[in-house]
Order: structure tokens, then C-alpha cells, then sequence
């Protein structure tokens, strides 16, 4: 598990200390393909989660605009290393979008409630895991604004 979460973005530059923190409120979950992992508008649960082996798509569904139409639309696909499930994670909300594995996954779900305790608990670790989750938020909303862009031209 240790080197699982060394090898996650989420978790770059994070003392080892930390990580065995983690490891303790963490599994490793295989899942099938084509399986829901998280369902968009869900507060079941706080969990994050970090792929290590499959792909995963995240997706919003447009039935909140048209009751007529429930078309989804992929905003990403989350590949080995990368995580997701992190921003209900921190602000404890409804889950803003759908997850469901493209392909057999093996992925690890971290206890969202514990993670947060742990950034509450220990600040640098705090700064540091939630500076990669920024770069990454900030990564995936360039990419949001350019697909906008060519919608709109």
C-alpha cells in the first residue's frame, strides 16, 4: 500500500510518516469493468480514490437540465496514479460528478472522513497534499475551459 500511495500525484513530496498514516484508513478495492464507483448528487460517503491499474471516466449527467434528455458527458478519464473522489473528500458535499471503471480496476479508497482528520491534525502535510490537489483541480479546469471554448466557437 506504501508504495501505492508514493507513486499517486496526490501524494507527491508527503513524508513517509504521513503515508503510513494513511495506508491504515486505506484498502485496496478490485472492481469489475463498467461498474459505478461514485454517482453523481451521492453524500453516501466521503471517500477518495487513487487508480492503480484501469482507467476510470468521470462523467456528469445532463438530466438536471432536461428531463427529456439524460445524455452523459465524460469530463476525463482518470488513468493509473491519478486520483478522484477528492474534492467531496474535503468539503464533505455531494458528489459533483459520476465515476464509473472503463476497464477492471484495481483502485485504493481512502477514508474520507479519517484523511481530513489527518489534514485538520498535522498542517504541513495538510499544505502539502492539498497543494497537489490545487495543481490537479487547476490542471482539470484548463482543460474544462478549453473543451468550453471549442463548444462556444
Amino acid at each position: 500500500m506504501l508504495e501505492t500511495l508514493k507513486n499517486s500525484k496526490m501524494f507527491e513530496g508527503i513524508d513517509e510518516s504521513i503515508l503510513k498514516k494513511i495506508s491504515v484508513f486505506s484498502k485496496l478495492e478490485k472492481i469489475k469493468a463498467n461498474e459505478t464507483v461514485l454517482e453523481e448528487d451521492s453524500s453516501d460517503n466521503c471517500d477518495l480514490f487513487i487508480v492503480v491499474a484501469g482507467r476510470v471516466k468521470i462523467f456528469v449527467s445532463s438530466r438536471y437540465f432536461s428531463k427529456e434528455n439524460d445524455d452523459s458527458k465524460s469530463i476525463y478519464t482518470v488513468n493509473p496514479g491519478d486520483f478522484f473522489g477528492e474534492m467531496s473528500s474535503i468539503v464533505n458535499k455531494r458528489r459533483s460528478a459520476s465515476a464509473v471503471t472503463m476497464t477492471d480496476c484495481e483502485l485504493v479508497r481512502i477514508n474520507g472522513k479519517k484523511f481530513i482528520q489527518l489534514l485538520e491534525n498535522d498542517h504541513k502535510a495538510g499544505f502539502l497534499i492539498l497543494r497537489n490537489l490545487y495543481e490537479t483541480l487547476y490542471d482539470r479546469i484548463q482543460n474544462s475551459n478549453f473543451m468550453l471554448r471549442n463548444l462556444l466557437i
